[in-house]
């Protein structure tokens, strides 16, 4: 789990203003057979076409050429399933509204420095953010972001984002 904390501790009586990104990279197995379940039907912005409004359209992202783009109003939690693996990334957040997916492809993996031509195979951005309305904090003030990561078998989580719910109907403590 991550915790950031930001305060003002501006003088000067002047507002700060700053967007705040995770940036959780996942190793997949094969990234042709990862999907992405949390984000369906959500609005985004497009990185590789001006930052332009959609609508996500199906019941899960999957991957089959390069992705940048930002999910808004996101919920709290989000899962990356990696089938080959056998294994469910659940990502929770608190205070960051957005979600970034993003992967290379190719074309652009070979331009990465620090990234082997074939990496982006194995490689998933999903990161718990706040992007489209950035935060204002007035001097004094503070802001809380939280990321908290886990890892499942995908037999206890496809379908659903709680694993907790695939063994019992009762809560077992807090979120």
């Amino acid at each position: 789990m991550l915790t950031s904390r930001i305060r003002n501790t501006n003088t000067d009586g002047k507002s700060f203003t700053f967007t705040f990104a995770y940036h959780t990279y996942f190793h997949v197995t094969d990234i042709s057979e990862v999907r992405v379940e949390g984000l369906e039907t959500l609005d985004y912005l497009d990185n590789l076409k001006n930052r332009e409004r959609f609508t996500e359209q199906g019941d899960a992202i999957v991957f089959e050429s390069e992705v940048d783009k930002v999910y808004l109003s996101t919920p709290t939690k989000i899962a990356i399933l990696d089938h080959e693996r056998k294994r469910t990334f659940e990502l929770r957040k608190d205070g960051l509204p957005d979600a970034v997916v993003w992967n290379p492809w190719d074309k652009k993996a070979k331009a990465i420095t620090d990234l082997g031509d074939d990496e982006y195979k194995h490689m998933l951005c999903v990161e718990a953010a706040c992007v489209e309305k950035p935060i204002i904090l007035k001097p004094g003030e503070e802001w809380r972001g939280r990321q908290e990561l886990s890892a499942v078998p995908s037999s206890y989580c496809s379908g659903q984002l709680d694993p907790v719910g695939a063994f019992s109907s009762e809560e077992i403590g807090p979120a």
